[in-house]
């Protein structure tokens, strides 16, 4: 392995590798966020909220490696910038338009958005998060609440290319995202300090939850530098923690941010975890995380992840009063499972509306992705 001191991150013209262990893992994130709404009554799904997690983790793997391998080649940020619009912004404003405009000016509507509407410029503007925190909207149940992680993700896409930029060494690099997530577990522990059990403090933050992101950062940097470290002991390593994490979680999940642990570390434990069976799949190529990620349905979910994303949880709130009441007059069900039947209906039709968003809109501006290559 070359030395450290003289490694650069070098740009290959080609840019964009397509890895398709990744796709299964989005797929199973947003199984796991899907069947941890969709399935909260239920107590198999306590995990669900870890789809988030891992989404972050690959989102700062995958954004980084472009940028890496992109940096040096002309129309760096155009290119960037134009393929991530084309992207997110389409699916993203349409999902707006139909929720905060269309949706609440129909006779009958069951779901009272009068709040969120007041104050959509801050979704419109990708500062939702905040607007959760600020005004403890987080707290009620309502069919864009989830957009939370859009923001975060959104706030990471729109300054990560310039620390890409200005960090040009690896050691560097890796000093500097190692200090943010030292920051970020402080304000965790400031917040809990402060005696803050809410989820909306730990949990919604941009400051407070870009530690995945920086994990996966830091993870495409490692990859880049052909890490010893990674290569001798990452199979070790993510075993261990894992273990360790889904133990420590599932005997203290129900404290979850009133315990030290869960509260100030759980996220970046969990984020190195994820991050480490990124490093399995796609440059070790472990055969049992490549199978288990190689199965096709995992990696139709992963593809369309973003639309199930976006659409799941409104589907399940407009409708689950009209599907509920069907079940119960149509169907010889007992009580105790309409709702769980009521729930499995409701995630098919989630889905369906996904695919279709995927094949009948996203795909014509992913198309259009070809003028920033």
């Amino acid at each position: 392995m070359n030395s450290p001191a003289k490694i650069s991150f070098a740009s290959e013209p080609t840019g964009r590798i397509h890895y398709p262990a990744l796709d299964g893992l989005r797929g199973i994130a947003i199984l796991l966020v899907v069947f941890y709404h969709n399935f909260g009554f239920s107590n198999y799904f306590f995990f669900g909220w870890l789809g988030v997690d891992l989404f972050f983790v690959l989102s700062g793997f995958l954004i980084t490696d472009i940028l890496l391998k992109t940096k040096n080649s002309p129309g760096y940020l155009k290119n960037f910038y134009g393929r991530r619009v084309l992207r997110i912004f389409p699916l993203y404003y349409l999902s707006l338009f139909i929720f905060l405009i269309v949706l609440p000016r129909t006779d009958g509507f069951p779901i009272d958005l009068s709040y969120y509407i007041n104050n959509q410029w801050w979704f419109w503007a990708y500062l939702q998060n905040w607007f959760l925190i600020f005004f403890d909207a987080g707290n009620t149940t309502t069919m864009i609440q989830h957009y939370w992680s859009l923001a975060v993700e959104e706030q990471f896409y729109i300054i990560w290319p310039f620390v890409i930029l200005l960090i040009r060494k690896p050691g560097r690099f890796l000093v500097f995202t190692s200090l943010l997530l030292l920051g970020v577990i402080s304000a965790r522990f400031i917040i809990w300090q402060m005696h803050v059990k809410e989820f909306n403090y730990f949990g919604l933050y941009t400051y407070t939850r870009i530690d995945g992101l920086c994990i996966g950062s830091m993870l495409a940097v490692l990859m880049k530098i052909n890490s010893s470290f990674l290569r001798k002991y990452s199979s070790v390593v993510v075993f261990t923690l894992a273990g360790f994490n889904f133990l420590f979680y599932f005997f203290n999940r129900r404290h979850e941010f009133s315990f030290p642990y869960l509260a100030i570390i759980g996220y970046t434990t969990f984020a190195i975890v994820f991050a480490l069976v990124v490093y399995e799949a796609v440059a070790r190529e472990n055969k049992i995380i490549n199978f288990i990620l190689g199965i096709r349905l995992l990696r139709f979910f992963g593809k369309i992840s973003y639309g199930l994303y976006v659409f799941h949880w409104p589907v399940y709130l407009i409708l689950y009063k009209y599907a509920d009441n069907w079940i119960h007059k149509n169907l010889a069900i007992a009580d105790q499972y309409a709702q769980t039947s009521t729930s499995i209906a409701l995630t098919l039709t989630g889905i369906a509306v996904s695919i279709i968003s995927f094949y009948g809109f996203e795909k014509h501006f992913l198309k259009m992705k070809k003028l920033f290559a």
